[in-house]
């Protein structure tokens, strides 16, 4: 008897010490809902990021999370059949364009699915490009100086003082996110035109009654403004020099500039009305992504969509153009530096300027030469030579040689006559200052370098001494 109770006690312990030696197992329970859900449409798609539940509900946390849309208004919800992802992002796909969709998200562990976090909505829609871009810059790389400003490193505003269309609200400040004001606008629209090749009209009193106050420069110009025709005033006695631009009427105000200017190389033009041979500066493309355009008027509307596809606005790929949100200093010269590309306002001096600077291999590049003084006005007449130097992975290659003179490296380029020397075949600048475009087919996968320059005919390119009045760009390819 003993013996038996002995062992029932050593199989008890040995039991006992067993069960308390398994490490415990925490249950889980129902995780928080995912929070922060938001939602950004595309092209037949919707992509979705949230964040995690700060409450995973113990257990071993998150295993996956539950997609769910409806199309209904949430009247009703479908499950994304997805695979079993922690990411607290997902893009569902293939969806109907036009169509609504509400998403919301659930976090799921080892015990159950949470409350879904709180919904958004989304509308895909068909995602367009811009179909007139303007192949070169006003502005270059590489050509224009800073500007100097203190408060801004944008290029778009660089470009704009370059041209002597803004001034600065210093010497050494921009103030980029200021708004801009009718009465600054009336001069900087001027300058602009200006540059743009538009002949001021005189300035003379336009019926205005609320610009007395302003300086003699500022009345002058917001007359010509109206003479132009690129504003109509608040009404037709008023023009509330004071007020704040809105981006709808920016969008009127140099769509309708561009009308009036000279196209330069590489602008968009169409047929104007009145006229099969009058062609102006503008698209005719309907395309557009913006979804906030359709409340105003139609002229508003087309100004907008108009500027979209020339590259001018300084929303090119997002959907909302906020129309009736005031214009800031540096969206403004975002929208004249794009105007000024499609005009034949170019830098002072010979510029060589490729359509591309990097493209795929096989394509070609075209190839914009432009020559103006000092002032910016057109130089006709200018012969230019224009070479080319393929890039080697020989290192050994060279393109001048000791005394400056253009190797067998050295090729003419598909315009060029006698490689590196200005000759009477050489092609010529027009009225426009402009060289006709030609283009180039750079090397595979590698780059080329190119010339231009201008001297008096038999004339021979020397690198030491020309190479600063020259012009030269590099183009690279890709696979």
């Amino acid at each position: 008897m003993a013996t038996t109770i002995n062992r029932r006690i050593a199989v008890f312990l040995a039991m006992a010490a067993l069960v308390l030696s398994i490490p415990a197992v925490a249950l889980a329970g129902v995780p928080g809902a995912p929070t922060g859900l938001s939602a950004t449409a595309g092209d037949t798609q919707v992509a979705l990021t949230w964040v995690a539940p700060v409450d995973n509900g113990g257990g071993g946390g998150i295993t996956t999370y539950n997609v769910e849309y409806s199309v209904n208004a949430g009247a009703s919800w479908a499950l994304v059949v997805r695979a079993v992802d922690t990411a607290v992002s997902y893009t569902a796909t293939s969806l109907v364009n036009g169509t609504s969709y509400l998403f919301r998200v659930s976090a799921v562990n080892g015990a159950d699915a949470s409350s879904p976090s709180t919904s958004v909505s989304a509308t895909p829609f068909v995602v367009h490009t811009a179909g007139d871009l303007a192949a070169y810059s006003a502005c270059p790389i590489n050509v224009i100086p800073l500007a100097g400003f203190t408060d801004t490193s944008s290029t778009d505003v660089d470009c704009i003082k370059y041209y002597g269309i803004t001034k600065g609200t210093t010497a050494t400040t921009y103030s980029p996110l200021a708004d801009v004001t009718r009465w600054q606008m009336a001069l900087f629209l001027t300058r602009m035109a200006n540059r743009a090749s538009i002949t001021l009209p005189d300035g003379s009193a336009q019926g205005f009654t609320d610009i007395a106050s302003e300086s003699d420069e500022i009345k002058t110009a917001i007359n010509q403004i109206k003479q132009l025709g690129i504003t109509v005033g608040k009404t037709a006695t008023t023009y509330a020099p004071a007020d704040n631009v809105t981006r709808e009427e920016m969008a009127l105000f140099i769509s309708r500039l561009l009308e009036l200017a000279s196209s330069g190389p590489g602008g968009n033009t169409e047929l104007g009305s009145g006229s099969s041979l009058y062609r102006v500066i503008k698209s005719i493309d309907p395309d557009y992504n913006f979804t906030d355009i359709t409340q105003g008027t139609y002229e508003v509307r087309d100004a907008i969509v108009n500027l979209w596809n020339l590259g001018v606005t300084d929303v090119q790929t997002g959907t909302l153009y906020e129309p009736t949100v005031d214009m800031t200093r540096q969206a403004m010269a975002t929208f004249m530096a794009g105007a000024l590309a499609h005009t034949n306002t170019r830098p002072e001096g010979l510029i060589l300027q490729p359509s591309s600077y990097r493209l795929q291999n096989g394509f070609s590049v075209s190839m914009s030469v432009t020559h103006r003084t000092d002032g910016f006005l057109p130089i006709v007449g200018s012969v230019v030579d224009t070479f080319r130097f393929n890039h080697s992975i020989v290192s050994t290659v060279t393109r001048f040689d000791s005394i400056g003179n253009c190797t067998s490296s050295i090729s003419a380029s598909q315009v060029g006559n006698t490689k590196c020397t200005v000759d009477t075949s050489d092609p010529v600048t027009d009225s426009d200052g402009n060289l006709v475009v030609f283009t180039e087919v750079p090397p595979t996968a590698n780059k080329v370098d190119l010339w231009a320059w201008t001297a008096s005919t038999v004339t021979v390119y020397d690198n030491d001494l020309n190479a600063a009045e020259a012009s030269k760009v590099t183009v690279e390819t890709y696979p």
